[in-house]
């Protein structure tokens, strides 16, 4: 999106910072620039007046390439990869313990 001004065209910027060198970058916000070193100086005031961090990116909102909200496709699992999830164990922590309660003892069979 470009917007027409008097002093020149304004594109808007979206801002990543990177608080840590450890860490990613994250998305903090967007501002208004006509240049990307005027987004860079606009970014730092309003992002990192009270906030140390280690890197600063803007990027062109233009240039962010994003799925539609309706292509509900794209997100579609190809495979079934239900096995790799995690939802079984509690069920079968409480099969494992109703089967240790009804379990034989080995004193249980030495008795009989």
């Amino acid at each position: 999106m470009q917007l027409n001004g008097s002093a020149g065209d304004y594109e808007v910027y979206e801002v990543f910072v990177q608080y840590d060198h450890l860490e990613h970058h994250v998305h903090v916000g967007s501002v208004v620039s006509s240049s990307g070193e005027m987004a860079l100086q606009v970014a730092r005031e309003n992002f990192l007046r009270r906030d140390d961090a280690v890197n600063l990116w803007v990027v062109p909102r233009g240039q962010v390439f994003a799925t539609s909200y309706e292509d509900a496709d794209f997100f579609a699992k190809e495979m079934d990869h239900s096995y790799r999830e995690a939802s079984g164990y509690p069920e079968n922590a409480k099969l494992w313990k109703s089967f240790k309660q009804r379990a034989i003892e080995l004193e249980d069979l030495i008795r009989d």
